[in-house]
């Protein structure tokens, strides 16, 4: 393990901390650094999470205060800053909160001083997994650590590496493990199925020729803005004594502090980026399913189960189609229902993505670039695969889900200009 921290609402211990250390609490009379203007473009925004580069100049690693200015006020906003990573200047991030119209701007002054409080996405550690929550409740889990399945179950269905279970915000279970249909099912997960490396075939979908597995942690925050997992993967050909890594994965999960229970939404994103771990290609060969999936709720099953897609194709007429977005809904509890908007980046490879969607019995998805033909993942090359999730309270809503594509799809502009 590389690298594991854990950030939060600020004590009174840790201000005290910061004060000996001779960072000074935010006055009015604090030197500005620099304006951040954030600009929505032709998109609505509601709890938009924006970020700007932090340029040398800044001392990223002291005590910063943003404020929204509104006239002679200065309102304080809770921002959380990134830390630099492969090369890249540390960003500063925050909430732009509320509704932002389309076209409008917001204007942020930045200083030097103790950064506004608000309740964090917390992020707690065990041996078993990561756990995400906001407002009280749990958004999910990360298992790190390998999953046993039930004792009737082969041990070779042990994963680790994976989202489950996922939450709505009321609490409502909408994911689902070891399903009696597909035991190799797994919440979400990302294995390619029909592959062939150094001349075998490898399918790390089965769990029989080939696994993905957890290796290690860059990062685990909890933050104001949002949650943080960095975690490392191995794609393995496990046809080779001791196990043959094909592919090298780093998964980027981040939760945001935009809607909550209180709001009955809430929205985290998925980025996995996967490279050759050998000077071999991974041959990804054309196939019906494989890549990013998504198993959902157990009580998801036929008539209580509706999907809804970008282009409006359902789950009669969907599958192999392509799509933005695709929003997955039905009852969990008496008169309880859930969704689950699954998006799909426009920079990713293929995007927009055909999917594998299943017509009758449970909920399965899987966004699939396999479908459009045969690939093949070089080494020295990066292939990265940026997914957002919404998950709401209630049934589809159509135009809730398009504006949350556009958001993702589309950031608002963030300019820093120094003083």
């Amino acid at each position: 393990m590389k690298h594991v921290a854990f950030g939060g609402p600020l004590t009174v211990a840790a201000l005290a901390g910061m004060a000996a250390l001779g960072f000074v609490a935010h006055s009015a009379e604090a030197e500005t650094l620099g304006t951040i203007t954030v600009e929505t473009g032709d998109v609505t925004r509601v709890d938009h999470p924006v970020s700007v580069v932090l340029p040398e100049a800044i001392n990223a690693h002291g005590a910063l205060h943003l404020a929204e200015v509104d006239g002679d006020d200065r309102h304080p906003v809770p921002a959380q800053v990134e830390p630099a990573r492969n090369g890249e200047l540390p960003r500063l991030w925050f909430i732009l909160d509320g509704t932002t119209e389309a076209d409008e701007a917001r204007e942020f002054e930045l200083s030097y001083g103790l950064p506004a409080q608000t309740e964090s996405v917390e992020v707690s550690f065990d041996d078993q997994s990561v756990l995400m929550r906001l407002g009280g409740q749990t958004m999910f889990h990360y298992n790190h650590q390998h999953v046993l399945p039930p004792e009737d179950l082969d041990p070779l269905y042990a994963r680790s590496g994976y989202i489950h279970p996922v939450y709505s915000p009321s609490g409502l279970l909408v994911t689902e493990d070891f399903p009696d249909d597909h035991p190799h099912h797994k919440g979400v997960w990302f294995p390619w199925t029909q592959t062939e490396f150094e001349g075998r075939d490898i399918d790390f979908w089965h769990l029989e020729t080939g696994t993905v597995q957890f290796t290690g942690f860059e990062t685990v925050t909890s933050g104001p803005v949002f949650g943080h997992v960095l975690a490392r993967h191995e794609h393995v050909d496990l046809t080779q004594d001791g196990g043959l890594t094909a592919l090298d994965e780093t998964w980027d999960v981040r939760a945001y502090n935009a809607g909550g229970p209180d709001e009955g939404w809430w929205k985290w994103d998925l980025t996995a980026t996967q490279e050759c771990a050998t000077d071999s290609p991974l041959e990804l060969l054309e196939y019906h399913y494989g890549g990013f999936a998504f198993r959902g709720a157990a009580e998801w099953v036929d008539e209580n189960h509706n999907i809804l897609t970008s282009e409006g194709h359902t789950k009669e007429d969907g599958h192999e189609e392509r799509a933005r977005w695709a929003a997955h809904s039905g009852e969990i509890e008496d008169g309880e229902t859930a969704t689950v908007v699954i998006m799909v980046h426009p920079t990713n490879e293929r995007a927009p993505e055909p999917m594998r969607i299943w017509d009758t019995g449970g909920s399965f998805f899987c966004f699939s670039p396999v479908q459009l033909g045969d690939w093949t993942l070089e080494p020295g090359a990066q292939y990265r695969f940026q997914y957002r999730f919404l998950v709401h309270d209630g049934e589809i809503d159509e135009a809730l889900a398009e504006r949350a594509w556009q958001e993702f799809a589309s950031p608002a502009q963030t300019t820093l200009e120094l003083e």
